[in-house]
Parts: C-alpha cells; structure tokens; sequence
C-alpha cells in the first residue's frame, strides 16, 4: 500500500512537471492561427495601413502589432518542446512520426474527397496526388521540416550527449551567430527551416540538459519576455515613422530575428509554471491531444482558401476598432471547430478499432 501511494505520488509530480509544456502546446497553436489571421485575414503583407495621426488610431495600430509580435514565437515553443523531451533519446520515435503523417494525410484527403462530394471544387487527379502525398508536395511546409526534424532527432541528441556543458555551449554560440538574423542569418537563413528548427533541438536540450534546475520564478521570465517584446514593437514604431510617418503597416519579424530569444523567454516562463488544478490539467491535456489537427485542417488548401476569403470580407465590413477583438473570436471559433472534428475522429477509431478487436476475439 505504501509503494501504491509513492507511485502514485510519483506520477502526481509527473504531470504537473509536465502539463505546463501541453499548456504551451495548446497556446502556441492559438499564436499560429493568429499568425495566420494576420496574413490572410487582415493580407498585412499587402495593403494594411492605420492612419496613427490621432491617438485613436495609434492605439489600434499598437494593439495589433503587439498582438502579432506576441503570436510569431509559437512556431519556435513547438520545436523547443521537442528538443526538450528528445535530448536525451537516441531511438528513432516511429511511432510518433506516422501519427504526425497519419494525421496530415487523413485531414489533406478526406478534406478533399469532400469539398469534392458537396461541389465546392471539381476531382482532378493531379490535385488528388497533391493532397495524397502532403510531404513530397510540401502543402504543409512545417510538417515536412518537423519530420525531418524527428529523423535527424536521434542523432542531434547522440553528438549532443557526448558534449560537456563548455562544449555545448560553444556550439550554441556558432549556431547563434549562423542562425541569428543580426548576423550571418540574414545571409544564409531564408527558407532554411531546418536549419532554425535543428537550432532550436539544441537550444530546448540545453535547457533540459544543463537547465533544469534553475529556481527562478516565472516572473523573472515573464518580465525578460516582455522586455523582448516591447524591443521588437519599439523597432516596428521606428521602421514606421522612417518609411511613413502617417499610415502604419503592421510589421512582423523572421523566426530567427529578435523572436529567436523572445521564444526561449517564454519557453523558461512555462518550464518555471507549477500548475495547480487536477479538472485544470485533465483540460490542458485534453485539448493538448487535439491541437496539432487544429494547424492540418485549418491549412489544408480547400478550407484554407475558403475561410480566409470569408475572414478578408468580415474584417473589410467591420468597423475598425472591432478587428482586435474579432481577430480573437475568429481564432477561437476555428479552434474549437478544428479541436471537435478531431475529437470525434479519435471517438470513431477509437470505437472501430474496438469492434475490431473483439471481431478478432471471436
């Protein structure tokens, strides 16, 4: 009875330790989706402008920017919270990797076959072999790096075990200076998702390696955080005011830019969090589950056309100052939605692979 309750004490500690990563899970694909509201909602690559000459305007224009700054480190958690938990396995994790491909070619095909069922587009073979093979296609570019990530993860945590701290360090610091936009990353680093996700590996098994004990408290982290940010929005105000001193774009920032550090800040908050709740955590856990689906079905080439296209003409018959808020209910909105299909894909095999399994009984 006594090792009973050490067990389960244990496991008790396990998942607090743990749940604070699936809490960053599920926000940092909240941060994407707003990412991707930004870009193909409000096309803030293209014409987006606020006109800052009145106090109105500038705050509206400064929410947004925050808002978009704030969204860009979540691409990067993703790959610290892999690098993190792989550092120190040196097996290939198959198992996870067809459940990321399984998953991705699930939503690409099934997505298709209906939007062809219901009419909303013709069945070409050529668009069908483009949905049946998402990583020769690269319809999803970060599934493809993240796989090759997960293939290379075995042997980055090899080389990287036999390191001492120094040496890890040291490798650290060349990766910085390749990596980091300010310095040779503005050379090398355009479309080398790779390269920064291989980066990020290390910097997420330093931390597990030679970090884990550190006993500052999140606010330490949340402050450094914050610090960052508004670095990056003071740079956004400056760019402006240089280019147009009246109507203001907003303005993101390269994955290997300023947001580089702002994502290992946030990254140590969240490793820092000790999270309380047992409802709380069952909730972030099970979300957590669903989340990945949220980036395949709301990217996928049919749906991705369709609601953007319906995003772009809310926000243009909107009323300005509504676009922050109703930047938010959108994301929401298509979370939820992407995190119920899964949800009940998981059901049905859940339930067919148990009639399944007691077909095979008989």
């Amino acid at each position: 009875m006594k090792n009973e309750s050490i067990s389960l004490e244990k496991t008790t500690k396990e998942e607090k330790r743990l749940v604070q990563y699936e809490l960053l899970r599920v926000i940092a694909m909240f941060g994407v989706l707003m990412n991707h509201v930004f870009n193909y909602g409000l096309h803030i690559y293209d014409d987006f402008t606020l006109d800052v000459s009145y106090v109105g305007g500038f705050t509206l224009w400064s929410i947004l920017e925050l808002m978009k700054l704030a969204a860009l480190p979540s691409v990067n958690c993703y790959i610290l919270i892999t690098g993190y938990f792989l550092v120190n396995s040196t097996h290939w994790r198959l198992k996870g990797i067809l459940k990321v491909w399984s998953i991705t070619w699930f939503y690409s095909v099934s997505i298709y076959l209906l939007a062809v069922a219901i009419g909303l587009c013709h069945f070409q073979w050529e668009e069908m072999f483009r949905h049946a093979t998402p990583l020769y296609s690269n319809s999803y570019w970060f599934v493809t790096s993240y796989i090759a990530l997960m293939f290379l993860a075995p042997l980055l945590s090899w080389g990287l075990q036999r390191l001492s701290q120094r040496q890890y360090l040291l490798v650290l610091i060349l990766g910085f200076f390749i990596c980091f936009q300010f310095f040779l990353g503005k050379y090398v680093m355009d479309n080398q998702q790779i390269v920064l996700f291989v980066y990020l590996f290390m910097i997420g098994g330093y931390i597990k390696r030679f970090h884990a004990d550190s006993r500052r408290r999140p606010a330490f982290y949340a402050i450094l955080s914050v610090l960052i940010l508004m670095l990056m929005y003071c740079i956004t105000v400056a760019k402006n005011y240089y280019f147009n001193r009246h109507d203001f774009y907003i303005y993101a920032m390269a994955y290997h830019g300023l947001v580089l550090p702002f994502s290992v800040t946030i990254f140590l908050f969240f490793k820092q969090l000790n999270i309380q709740g047992r409802n709380f955590q069952k909730s972030i856990y099970a979300i957590a589950s669903l989340c990945f689906s949220v980036y395949i079905i709301h990217t996928q080439s049919v749906v991705d056309e369709i609601l953007w296209k319906y995003a772009a003409k809310m926000f243009e018959n909107c009323l300005l100052f509504m676009i922050p808020l109703l930047s938010v209910l959108l994301c929401i909105t298509v979370y939820l939605i992407c995190c119920a299909i899964d949800y009940f894909r998981v059901r049905i095999v859940r339930v067919l692979t148990e009639h399944l399994s007691t077909f095979d009984n008989i």
